[in-house]
Formats: structure tokens, C-alpha cells, sequence
């Protein structure tokens, strides 16, 4: 189970699964405000627009003859008609069969024949396509962007074959009891947004949607003045920029996309709930609780408590539910069997207010309240007392040196900074995302945890292991 994704911890692990557009951070509070040095000196990042909309970034590293061009369009999930779940998934597959000057499945081809490599995702805030290759062929990846971002076939049978590759993947989650158990406490937790459900879509809805679903979302957020172009390595601004302009210039503007999740906002939780699932395979628990939007302040105190909480073997909601098997002394007692096979904390922090889950992965039914208190004790006591200065150390370490090695090549480079626009409307928050971390103190993971992370404000799903029941008793 991945622990953690969001930002830099998307360089740990990432939920494509784990956003206020425009703007820049908001100030930090007093409590994170003292200065400290850039953890990392980066070149200058270029940025301007063209006249039909479209936000351009170049940063030139020389470190080796690569570039890395990557193309970010503000369509995820969110963006989805509630019963077209999956749809953003098909259009981003459907990327890649064919475009007005490429024929089907030749970009891939195209990019690997000059020694690269291309890939896509989807999620729920953006979708984006990356073009890694030497640098002499920038102008060339620049063209295959272009080319698609307004010149896309979508033809019945290609549609066809992307809905079930899709309709495949969404089988395959749903399948799966901890995903179920996950999707499970997002339809529950978000009432309203468009959150409550994830990239991977809905089989039923996929069922339903049609060729003409998917021109209708291209047309509308596949448009210049709704992407981001990213542009990182060995080449030259000034050519750079000529080739954007030949490429990108002639595509006009285009009217602003429907936002469904501006008029979705989630109400803020003001009570806990419950909800049991389905007896499955093993024994889950789960608890979810609501934080703040990428931009905010507080992201970054949250950040490290969930860290604290559930990074790794030594965070505390391991320690509580899964301890090391020891080995006895002679004539001391035995230590406990674990309550859980596995426990720990998925870090969901997107464009607009997203989620923290607390999970525990169990076998006996009979421990189903006694993992549960478990979860909310740790979670609280943290709450209550906050952080040793070692455990605030360490989790500060791992978010710094995940940043660090992100953007130790001109693909991670790129990366930072459009998930940065995407999140925080700013090309160059990641820049700064150490700095902020170093600055969390003690008593900022204790308040945000006590703020957001309460038992009245919490999100429980309970899932029965082999078909059992489980005891269970709320997160305390």
C-alpha cells in the first residue's frame, strides 16, 4: 500500500491518487514564517503566454543533452459529468490514436525512433503528456503537441477499443477490497465535489458514454488557453520559443471550460460518519479526515504528520497496529500477535480542499474495534502532545530528499513544476516546497492535526474480513 501522494510525496509514491486555480501560496502563519536558505538553487524559469492563452515555461539545465516537453491540460476526473466517471481516462488514451498529421499509435513510435521516451496520466485535477528525448529534436516534440492538442481523430473504432482498455482498468479496482474500501470513503466524505470519486471511473458510467461524450470534453478543456507547456534541458530559450510560436501560435483561443467542481463545493463536515462495506477477503479500516487545499499554509504541517503518522515502518500508526515480532527472552512473555497486517495514512492534498485516509489492513474480526481505537489514539495523541523533535526530523528529511532527487533530471524538473501550476496556480511553488517543509515546527503538526483531524469530523468505513463481521467501536 502506498503511503503517501501528494507534491513532492508524489515523488515517494504516487494516487494519481492524490488542487484554488490561479494565484500563488497564501503566506505562511507566524508559526512557519522564520527564513531559511532555498534548499536547492535552480536555474532562471522562463515563463510567458502566447496570444491565444497558452502559459509556456523554459528552463535550461545543461547536465546532458536531453529535454523534457510536457504538455498540462486542466482536465481530470473533477471535470467529469457525474455519470461519465472515467471519461477524462478514455480522452487521455485516446491522445495517442492518431492526430491530423500522425497516424494511429505512431506518437510513441515517433518519440522512441529519436531515442526517447513518451508517457501520459490522468488525475483528478489535470491530465499531461510527457515527451522525454535529446534535445536537438525539441522542435519536433513541440509539433507532435501541438498537432494533437487541437488535431486529434477520434473515430468510433479507436474510441471503442480505449473505453474498454479503461472499462478493464476500472474492473481491476474495483475488484480489488482496498480500493473498494478507499472509494468507498470518498463517495462518503465528499457529498458534493467531484472528489468522491477517482480517475480510474465507473465501469456502469463507461458503459454509457459515447464517442460524442469524448469530443465534447476534448473540445472544451483541450484548448491552448487551458494548458500549460513545460520545457526542460539542453536547449536554447530563444529557438525554443520560435518553435512554440510556429507550433502552438496559429491555434486560436478558445471560450473559458465548464468548472463543475467551482459549483460542487464541498460543505464543510460537520459531523462523523459511518459506513460498513461489503464483506470482503481481509479485514479493512479506514478513516478519513478533510484538509486543505494545496495553496494553503497549512498543507505543509499536514504533509509531515502524515508522515509522522503513517511513513513508513517506524511511523507511530505501524508501530500501534503492526509491531516488530521480537524475540522473547527466556521466561519473559511472548509479545502480542499484531491487530493489523499492514497500517499507515494516504495523503490526498489536490487543487481544491482534499483528504487524508488513515488505513488498517487486518485478518481477525474479532479486532475490528480495538483497530479502529488504535487508529484514533495514535491519531490523537499526536493531536494532543505533537511531534518528538526526531520524529519532526525525520519526516522533514524524507519530504527534503524526495524533493531533492525529483529534480535530479530534466523530467522530474518539468514535472514539479507543472503539478505546481496545477496545484497552486504558481510555476514555481515546488521550488520552494524544502524551504517550507524545514520551516514546520512542533506546534504546527500539533495544530493541524487537532484542526483536521478530529473524531467528530472523521469519515469511518469498516469492511468485515472473510465474509465475517466486524466488532467495531469509533475512532476515539
Amino acid at each position: 500500500m502506498p503511503a503517501f501522494t501528494h507534491r513532492t510525496l508524489a515523488r515517494l509514491t504516487l494516487l494519481g491518487c492524490l488542487t484554488a486555480a490561479g494565484g500563488s501560496l497564501a503566506a505562511p502563519t507566524p508559526t512557519t514564517s522564520r527564513a531559511a536558505a532555498p534548499l536547492v538553487k535552480l536555474p532562471e524559469l522562463a515563463t510567458y503566454e502566447l496570444a491565444n492563452g497558452l502559459r509556456v515555461a523554459v528552463l535550461r539545465t545543461t547536465a546532458a543533452p536531453v529535454v523534457s516537453v510536457q504538455m498540462w491540460v486542466r482536465a481530470g476526473s473533477k471535470d467529469e459529468p457525474r455519470d461519465r466517471r472515467g471519461l477524462a481516462n478514455v480522452v487521455e488514451h485516446l491522445m495517442f490514436r492518431g492526430s491530423r498529421h500522425v497516424r494511429d499509435g505512431a506518437h510513441l513510435q515517433l518519440v522512441a525512433g529519436v531515442g526517447g521516451i513518451a508517457s501520459a496520466a490522468a488525475d483528478e485535477d489535470a491530465t499531461h503528456f510527457v515527451d522525454t528525448l535529446p534535445s536537438a529534436d525539441v522542435a519536433f516534440a513541440i509539433q507532435l503537441e501541438a498537432d494533437r492538442l487541437r488535431g486529434l481523430l477520434l473515430r468510433a473504432e479507436t474510441f471503442a477499443d480505449e473505453r474498454e482498455v479503461v472499462k478493464d482498468d476500472a474492473r481491476r479496482s474495483e475488484s480489488s477490497p482496498v480500493t473498494r474500501g478507499f472509494l468507498r470513503v470518498l463517495e462518503t466524505a465528499f457529498t458534493k465535489h467531484p472528489y468522491a470519486w477517482s480517475t480510474a471511473g465507473a465501469v456502469r458510467d463507461l458503459d454509457a458514454t459515447t464517442l460524442a461524450d469524448a469530443k465534447q470534453f476534448y473540445d472544451a478543456y483541450y484548448q491552448p488557453n487551458n494548458a500549460l507547456l513545460v520545457i526542460v534541458g539542453d536547449v536554447q530559450p530563444d529557438a525554443v520559443k520560435a518553435a512554440v510560436e510556429a507550433s502552438f501560435g496559429p491555434i486560436p483561443r478558445a471560450a473559458e471550460p465548464p468548472r463543475p467542481a467551482a459549483a460542487a463545493t464541498e460543505p464543510p463536515q460537520t459531523a462523523a460518519r459511518r459506513e460498513t462495506g461489503t464483506p470482503s477477503s481481509i479485514g479493512l479500516a479506514l478513516v478519513g479526515y478533510h484538509v486543505p487545499a494545496a495553496a494553503d499554509a497549512d498543507s505543509y504541517a499536514v504533509q509531515v504528520a502524515a508522515i509522522i503518522l503513517g511513513g513508513g515502518d517506524s511511523s507511530r500508526l505501524r508501530a500501534a497496529l503492526r509491531p516488530a515480532l521480537t524475540t522473547a527472552k527466556p521466561g519473559a512473555k511472548p509479545p502480542a500477535a499484531p491487530l493489523a497486517r499492514d497500517a499507515g495514512i494516504q495523503l490526498f492534498v489536490r487543487q481544491d480542499p482534499g483528504i487524508a485516509i488513515a488505513y488498517a489492513i487486518f485478518s481477525d474480526g474479532a479486532n475490528g474495534a480495538a483497530v479502529e481505537s488504535a487508529i484514533g489514539t495514535v491519531v490523537k495523541t499526536l493531536g494532543t502532545a505533537g511531534p518528538s523533535p526526531a520524529e519532526l526530523r525525520k519526516a522533514k528529511s524524507q519530504v527534503q530528499s524526495a524533493f531533492v532527487f525529483s529534480l535530479e533530471n530534466a523530467q522530474g524538473i518539468a514535472d514539479a513544476v507543472g503539478r505546481s501550476w496545477v496545484l497552486t496556480g504558481d510555476l514555481k511553488s515546488a521550488f520552494d516546497e524544502g524551504t517550507r517543509v524545514e520551516a514546520v515546527t512542533a506546534a504546527d503538526v500539533k495544530r493541524v492535526v487537532s484542526k483536521y483531524m478530529t473524531p467528530g469530523l472523521a469519515t469511518t468505513v469498516s469492511v468485515a474480513p472473510g465474509g465475517g463481521t466486524v466488532r467495531t467501536g469509533g475512532a476515539q
